[in-house]
């Protein structure tokens, strides 16, 4: 039969439910030691990628399933569930999608042992040897309508988060309404560290959650 909703969120291990998601700070070497304790499951990958969307997408596996839609990250582009603006335009138009079919809500997870590792900051860097101005805009932009599509979602994002989420993949959080992480997940924001300004509405969303002074 159909998988069911909760079936979903237990193939992301994520029937252990940790409920707090503030105050996590971890260091790089943590993150190393986090990967190879985690193997990356590729018979996952393979399975999922035998769904129907799998000719549509190239960094997102995308199944219609009872009452909902599911997208996974599951990257070719980039590393580590990294985005770029190919990943972000498939994810936009898969919610697209999901906002206009008779889907009640949208679960978003990923393939692997990690959730999301932030922006792609090697594939910008790349573009940034040619016309700084013009692909530094073009990046923003790309970040802005991705950031967009989650804030004029109307209908219920639920995220699985499975392992690391780091940066965007981090500040996209409050912007969905249920947030579930398993003993693994973790999350880190390293904007300073970057001399990055912090992306997602994280400087509005953070404080009023966590309070101004976290």
């Amino acid at each position: 039969g159909t998988p069911t909703f909760m079936e979903a969120l237990a193939a992301n291990g994520t029937t252990n439910i940790q409920t707090s998601v503030t105050g996590v700070t971890v260091s790089k070497r943590r993150f190393i030691d986090d990967r190879r304790d985690q193997p990356f499951d590729k018979r996952l990958r393979f399975s999922v990628r035998q769904t129907e969307s799998a000719y549509r997408y190239r960094d997102i596996v995308v199944r219609k399933q009872d009452g909902f839609t599911h997208i996974l990250l599951s990257t070719k582009s980039s590393e580590n569930n990294s985005l770029n603006p190919e990943v972000m335009k498939e994810v936009q138009s898969a919610l697209n999608t999901a906002a206009a079919d008779d889907s009640k809500l949208v679960l978003f997870s990923a393939v692997g042992s990690i959730f999301c590792c932030g922006l792609d900051f090697i594939y910008f860097i790349r573009r940034l040897t040619d016309d700084r101005k013009k692909e530094s805009t073009k990046m923003a932009e790309a970040i802005r309508n991705f950031v967009n599509t989650f804030i004029q979602f109307k209908k219920p994002i639920i995220v699985a988060v499975n392992g690391p989420a780091i940066g965007l993949g981090a500040s996209i959080l409050p912007l969905c309404d249920v947030v579930w992480a398993n003993e693994k997940a973790w999350f880190q924001t390293p904007y300073t560290t970057f001399g990055q300004s912090p992306d997602g509405c994280s400087s509005l969303t953070f404080p009023r959650i966590m309070g101004l002074a976290s």
